[in-house]
């Protein structure tokens, strides 16, 4: 399975670099897109996502602000609020804040037809209650490289990341808690207002969540429909394709442009 996820994935990014294209793409995918805001343009994302894992049951709602800093600059603060049912800590329910993100995107690259290039760097702060399984108690640094191209109705994203905790960064151990993430996703315009979307996602894991194994591939399909120029609603499902992922996962959320 990894080979062949990987031999698609290599396929479709030498294919896409030849394709042009300009979109957003943010939630539900967890590929990275390189779109920007614009300077002094505000991107509000809000979604809630549910989550079944081997019995356990997880609501990740979150509101996504991102503030166009230049032409090719974008900085975003992710507030996630988590519900489960039970928690994997104390084996009881629990909810309440979880670990705020923030991240810095930079697209480094676009020519004339919008075939662009980028990378993102972010943060996890530990924010979350961890005796109640809300958070990791530990500060995160990540990173990811970006790829998008396009030709006439369809879009693709490629993105590969990495993410450890900062303590074993400092101490050079980049191996060790640790998650390598690579995707690809799609998505391909039916009418001027609806659009299908697809992911395939992989990761390597040297942390593992409860229910979970090193090596989780799960498959994302659902609609995004634009409600105005400013203004979408989207919702998705995630199903995983072997043994190592989640179960599934419901996707529903909007976001607007100001």
């Amino acid at each position: 399975m990894k080979t062949v996820i990987t031999a698609i994935a290599a396929w479709v990014f030498g294919m896409t670099m030849f394709l042009p294209a300009s979109a957003w793409a943010v939630h539900p995918f967890q590929v990275e897109d390189t779109d920007v805001q614009g300077p002094a343009n505000l991107l509000l994302e809000l979604f809630s996502d549910y989550t079944k894992n081997s019995g356990q049951k997880e609501i990740t709602s979150a509101g996504v602000l991102n503030v166009g800093v230049s032409d090719s600059v974008d900085l975003a603060l992710e507030v996630p609020y988590l519900v489960l049912d039970p928690s994997t800590t104390t084996n009881q329910n629990a909810h309440g804040l979880g670990d705020v993100e923030l991240k810095f995107k930079h697209r480094v690259y676009e020519n004339e037809v919008h075939q662009s290039f980028g990378y993102q760097v972010f943060t996890s702060l530990p924010t979350g209650d961890y005796d109640q399984g809300l958070g990791t108690n530990n500060v995160i640094v990540g990173f990811k490289l970006m790829d998008q191209q396009g030709c006439c109705n369809t879009i693709f994203h490629v993105s590969v990341g990495y993410e450890s905790y900062a303590k074993d960064l400092k101490e050079m151990h980049f191996s060790e808690n640790s998650v390598i993430q690579f995707g690809v996703a799609v998505e391909h315009k039916l009418t001027e207002s609806f659009w299908l979307l697809s992911e395939l996602l992989g990761e390597d894991r040297k942390w593992l969540l409860v229910g979970t194994g090193p090596h989780p591939y799960t498959f994302m399909a659902g609609f995004r429909y634009d409600i105005s120029k400013s203004w979408y609603a989207d919702l998705a499902a995630r199903f995983g394709l072997n043994s190592d992922a989640e179960d599934y996962s419901v996707l529903a959320g909007t976001a607007w442009r100001f």
